[in-house]
């Protein structure tokens, strides 16, 4: 039998956007079954049932859960690395414009945050390990760039690690709780002017010398 270049090339095409197309599912449905009940917990037989394919099929793309995990949280930690280098930088930004790239950021990727929190321990500790520092190290510079005097008034070593835990415990907490986008963003738009509004008043009005 004779096959057409053409036609052969077109079925391969084909079949390469049939499996992207599979595989997209199963990660969409990972997706909220990861969410809804953690990783522990999830099933690969709910996310094969929700994503419409046999349960072998799962095992053709995805080795294990854990595979299928990172197979999830891995392009979030990716974006994760590329926005504290490349998106929250300060310079020639307002305080308002760094807030609106924050928030932004956030919503796209609160499913993510969400798995992540209900991960496993290994999981958790090593995300929360990485974004502590990563945050902390972008408050400080938040801090010493716009306000200067309060950096120099500031001398517990750990002040900034500790302000980015407590700010990443709660952020974790609202993207929990809320309902809906709507929800959710006004959510994080209190935590940011709770932890990070009038930072000059504050501290004047707490000064300890």
């Amino acid at each position: 039998m004779c096959y057409n270049k053409d036609q052969t090339r077109g079925e391969r095409l084909q079949m390469q956007y049939l499996k992207r197309e599979i595989r997209d599912r199963i990660l969409q449905a990972a997706v909220e079954e990861f969410k809804e009940h953690g990783f522990s917990d999830a099933s690969i037989r709910n996310i094969a049932n929700n994503a419409e394919i046999s349960l072998g099929n799962v095992y053709r793309y995805f080795s294990n859960k854990e595979s299928l995990y990172f197979a999830v949280i891995d392009p979030f930690m990716d974006s994760v690395k590329s926005a504290v280098e490349n998106d929250f930088v300060f310079e020639g930004k307002t305080m308002g414009e760094i807030a609106e790239t924050f928030v932004a950021f956030i919503m796209k990727y609160s499913d993510e945050l969400i798995i992540i929190r209900k991960g496993n321990s290994v999981h958790q500790d090593n995300f929360i390990n990485y974004i502590v520092g990563a945050l902390a190290g972008k408050i400080k510079e938040m801090i010493q760039n716009a306000f200067p005097e309060i950096d120099e008034k500031i001398t517990d070593p750990i002040f900034y690690d500790a302000i980015a835990e407590g700010f990443l415990t709660s952020l974790f907490k609202v993207l929990s709780y809320g309902e809906n986008d709507e929800q959710k963003e006004r959510y994080i738009r209190e935590l940011l002017t709770f932890f990070f509004g009038h930072l000059v008043d504050r501290f004047y009005h707490f000064d300890m010398e």
